[in-house]
């Protein structure tokens, strides 16, 4: 959650150089510092410790300790190299040894997960590690494409976007599903998802990809294989909504309300997701998605804020990190989610005024930086509610490691 907050205090600051000049503040890196920030210090350590924790029956041992130790000082370097010197040693050194240690975590995520079941979570938690050794194949890449001077040729911007396809499309997108689906198992409901909706779903996430391309070779044959993946994870998504709708794995029967709201978000911005990339299958919408910054921007924070981070959030409350009866967590729960609502009805909405060519909302930005600023505010409340004595309380508080 430190890890949250400062990726959240970067972004505010990002936003804040729109209205007033700060000095020293340089766009590019400081965003390269926000965004290793929140995808490896905040949305991996947090999905990964969710998923091992598996509704409190995994141990963090003293291996998985240290692991989670290097990761985190992986991340402090990356958090002060990037605004310093940008793509420079040590961020990129610290970057690798993350990857690394992030692999020796997953290879034991992996094994973990051998018990589970195989047309459930153990299927789909393994789809979510092998897409993200693959999305990392982009990072690799970047250091040889900078050093052979091809940062300006599209192949630079190929393997960023590879590796953020995949995280988003793959590694996280089956890490949410992953969650859910072990909440299901430990309430004894077997999803059994079949081979062809599992294969649907890997699919439509690698041929998504040609999305990427599409930006700068727009051609019929890269939009053609837009369509046909769109249509896959169309139906992949029908199929896993028959199945939840047949296991009734989504009662929300003695969850609390803050659960609800962050669990109802979360399937929004999942369902969001499809819909915005149903949409693209059509050129033109394609088109202006990629080239005007606001959807970008919107469609990114869709993914790490409005599903992942509330997934994530929902869990911590099921599992008793948070207490979801004091009123600092009432508080923080509330702030984010207002924070996270807010930035994205103005991001796509400003992207739509964009789009129809209807100019700049007066006051946008500093709309933008008010909403953005509740997200860190609350971030606050949640920390302090973590780490601040708590009175006693009894145990109908507690609700029993369950997960919606």
């Amino acid at each position: 959650m430190v890890n949250f907050l400062a990726a959240a205090i970067l972004g505010l600051v990002l936003r804040l150089i729109y209205l007033v000049e700060i000095p020293f503040v340089q766009f590019r890196p400081f965003l390269h510092a926000h965004s290793h920030v929140a995808l490896l210090g905040w949305l991996f350590i947090a999905v990964v410790v969710a998923i091992w924790d598996d509704g409190g029956g995994g141990r963090l041992d003293v291996l998985f300790r240290q692991l989670l130790f290097g990761l985190q000082l992986a991340v402090v370097m990356m958090l002060f190299a990037f605004p310093l010197q940008g793509y420079g040693p040590i961020s990129i050194a610290a970057s690798m040894v993350h990857m690394l240690l992030a692999f020796a975590i997953l290879y034991r995520l992996w094994q973990k997960a051998s018990d589970w079941p195989a047309k459930g979570s153990r299927g789909l938690v393994r789809w979510a590690i092998t897409f993200f050794c693959l999305s990392n194949l982009g990072v690799m890449a970047i250091p040889i494409i900078i050093s052979a001077g091809l940062q300006a040729n599209e192949i630079y911007y190929w393997s960023v976007q590879f590796f953020l396809h995949f995280q988003f499309n793959g590694w996280f997108w089956f890490a949410a599903m992953t969650l859910g689906a072990r909440w299901a198992e430990r309430r004894g409901v077997r999803l059994d998802i079949d081979g062809l909706t599992m294969g649907l779903w890997v699919v439509s996430a690698t041929l998504t990809f040609a999305l990427a391309i599409a930006w700068s070779e727009p051609r019929p044959m890269v939009f053609a294989t837009v369509a046909l993946a769109v249509a896959l994870q169309v139906w992949a998504a029908l199929r896993t909504l028959r199945l939840l709708r047949r296991s009734k794995a989504y009662s929300h029967t003695g969850v609390p309300r803050s659960v609800q709201v962050f669990i109802g978000v979360a399937f929004v911005s999942m369902a969001l997701k499809v819909l915005v990339q149903a949409l693209v299958a059509v050129p033109q919408v394609a088109v202006m998605a990629l080239t005007i910054r606001h959807f970008v921007m919107g469609f990114i924070h869709l993914n790490t804020l409005g599903t992942m981070t509330m997934l994530v959030f929902a869990y911590a409350l099921v599992q008793g990190w948070l207490d979801h009866s004091r009123v600092p967590t009432k508080i923080g729960s509330g702030l984010l989610v207002i924070g996270i609502v807010l930035s994205e009805l103005m991001l796509f909405l400003q992207g739509s005024f964009f789009w129809s060519g209807w100019g700049m909302i007066p006051g946008h930005y500093l709309h933008l930086v008010i909403a953005s600023g509740f997200i860190p505010i609350g971030i606050l409340f949640l920390l302090y509610a973590t780490l601040s004595p708590q009175p006693p309380r009894d145990a109908s508080h507690m609700v029993g490691g369950q997960l919606p």
